[in-house]
């Protein structure tokens, strides 16, 4: 665990530095004084909406294992995303299972299930607007090749996961066979996890529920794709709705690698990077990917912070109860 969290601090360091290279930071600072901060007021309403539609998103997929009302769910979701900003190396991921385990009693491993299908929901909802934007604008020869990697990744785990929940009989005759050659305390262990992994997927054989999960899932990175939009205005960017969902892939794509706390280096650069390719000056480019990494995390944190001490716990206790379940995953699995 700690290996990770110095590999993300370091690979966030790395890509600041590439974000800031060279840059004249008197016009850094002139691009901020120019900026119209009207703007963020309605952005910052969009961060909220998109934060309630991802609670309303995850109920539906959670709702096999246990069901909440819509104000339960946006607290527990909050507080998720809110530890997903604060945390390094996406320690926050562990935050909604433990609330959920906490509150519920419902396995980590299942709520972990929801999360990871989440997750794919977002990468296809991602690479589908990729699609689309290559073939109405040029996009950096780069930006193709990571989308396909991803695009061929995400449909191979969705594939899997499609599998493994309807042919869930076959899918553990497998998946015995290549633990069968585990030590047995370590196979045991992951058996277990396997079948509570496999309950948390029980939404898709539901095609109706599956196809409202994924227009969710366009809503809101729709909305995402809107604040950055807005910011283009604030900051008298001449681009187009296009540009900013493009924009918004390539930071997507930027912070799938390990970061430090609030992705902090990755999220600039890959902002950084997609203005250059749209023609916009460093300087320019780097203040806006500052005031709007600072507005689409700020809200979270907030909100989270705020809710906390619903779940009748500190931020401290929830950090040490998070490392001792990821240390707790180290010891059995090494």
């Amino acid at each position: 665990m700690k290996k990770n969290i110095i590999i993300g601090c370091l690979i966030s360091a790395l890509f600041m530095y590439l974000a800031v290279r060279g840059i004249n930071f008197s016009e850094v600072g002139r691009s901020f004084r120019s900026a119209n901060y009207l703007y963020t007021i309605p952005i910052i309403v969009i961060i909220v909406l998109v934060l309630f539609f991802r609670s309303y998103r995850w109920g539906i997929i959670l709702a096999p294992q246990v069901k909440y009302p819509q104000w339960p769910l946006f607290s527990i979701t909050a507080i998720g995303f809110m530890t997903i900003s604060v945390l390094p190396a996406r320690l926050g991921e562990l935050t909604r299972p433990l609330l959920v385990k906490q509150k519920s009693g419902v396995r980590m491993s299942s709520t972990m299930a929801t999360i990871v299908l989440e997750r794919v929901f977002d990468l296809l909802t991602l690479m589908a607007v990729l699609g689309m934007v290559i073939l109405m604008m040029p996009l950096p020869p780069e930006i193709f090749k990571a989308g396909c990697v991803i695009l061929i990744g995400v449909l191979s785990i969705f594939g899997v996961l499609i599998l493994m929940v309807g042919k869930k009989e076959f899918s553990l005759k497998i998946f015995n066979l290549l633990l069968n050659r585990l030590p047995a305390r370590i196979g045991v262990f992951i058996r277990n996890q396997l079948h509570a992994f496999i309950e948390g997927l029980e939404i898709l054989p539901d095609v109706k529920k599956t196809l409202y999960v994924a227009l969710l899932s366009v809503i809101i990175w729709g909305l995402l794709a809107l604040s950055c939009y807005l910011l283009f205005y604030s900051f008298r960017f001449e681009l187009s709705f296009l540009k900013a969902f493009a924009l918004t892939v390539i930071i997507a794509i930027g912070v799938m690698l390990p970061a430090a706390p609030g992705f902090v280096g990755n999220y600039h650069y890959a902002c950084v990077l997609g203005l250059k390719f749209f023609g916009i000056n460093e300087a320019a480019a780097l203040s806006y990917s500052i005031v709007l990494h600072f507005l689409q995390i700020l809200p979270v944190v907030v909100i989270g912070l705020g809710l906390l001490p619903s779940q009748k716990i500190s931020l401290p206790d929830f950090i040490k109860k998070e490392t001792k379940a990821m240390e707790q995953h180290d010891d059995l699995t090494s």
